[in-house]
């Protein structure tokens, strides 16, 4: 098993904590970042994910991928601008708690 094959594993494993962000070389020949959650091994050496991006199922070529990352789930469906409007909330709360 390559260490990409481990990394996707253990997103397949673990999806409430981990999502696999996948350097991807299409048949076009473009290259891609994805960010996805493994589903199944497929025979052939294909993977059915969910993408996160496109909100689909996709079938990947384990040959096609390039490069595996893992990222924390909740970074990746709660992104920065989110976490700081949150962010801001809370400091607008206490503003007004500390203000009484």
């Amino acid at each position: 098993m390559t260490k990409q094959e481990h990394l996707l594993l253990i997103a397949y494993q673990s999806p409430e904590r981990f999502v696999a962000q996948v350097t991807y070389l299409a048949a076009d020949g473009t290259v891609s970042q994805r960010a996805v959650s493994p589903l199944a091994y497929l025979t052939n050496g294909r993977l059915h994910v969910y993408c996160l991006g496109r909100e689909s199922v996709r079938t990947l070529k384990l040959s096609c991928i390039l490069k595996v990352q893992m990222r924390l789930t909740c970074d990746v469906l709660c992104p920065e601008a989110i976490q700081e409007l949150v962010s801001h909330k809370s400091r607008i709360r206490a503003d007004k708690i500390s203000s009484r």
